[in-house]
């Protein structure tokens, strides 16, 4: 049977699968409506309009730290290959514990 923690996994796996894709859609139809000239737009304070930023997380002493910096004015191209690796790597994670759970394993 299959636990009620590996049932979470799965369903939040599929749950950031299904997001992620949403977000790829949406993404290729703006650049596609935009004629491929998509405005990056970031204001005297910093507010972004029409670009993807990317919070990177720190790590000290070889854990997650509060710190961490923003990266602004990512392309749009950039950030549709990062969302398609993302996916590819949630669908081997789905695999890996399909596979386990098929077997019989649990955590």
């Amino acid at each position: 049977m299959i636990s009620k923690e590996d049932a979470r996994l799965l369903y939040n796996l599929h749950s950031q699968i299904e997001t992620t894709q949403t977000i790829i859609s949406d993404l290729e139809e703006f650049v596609k409506q935009q004629g491929e000239k998509v405005p990056d737009i970031i204001d005297k304070n910093y507010n972004t309009y029409g670009s993807i930023s990317i919070d990177i997380p720190y790590f000290e002493s070889g854990k997650f730290s509060k710190r961490g910096a923003r990266v602004y004015n990512i392309s749009y191209n950039a950030a549709l290959r990062v969302l398609k690796n993302h996916i590819r790597n949630l669908k081997k994670q789905v695999k890996a514990l399909s596979d386990r759970l098929e077997k019989g394993e649990t955590k």
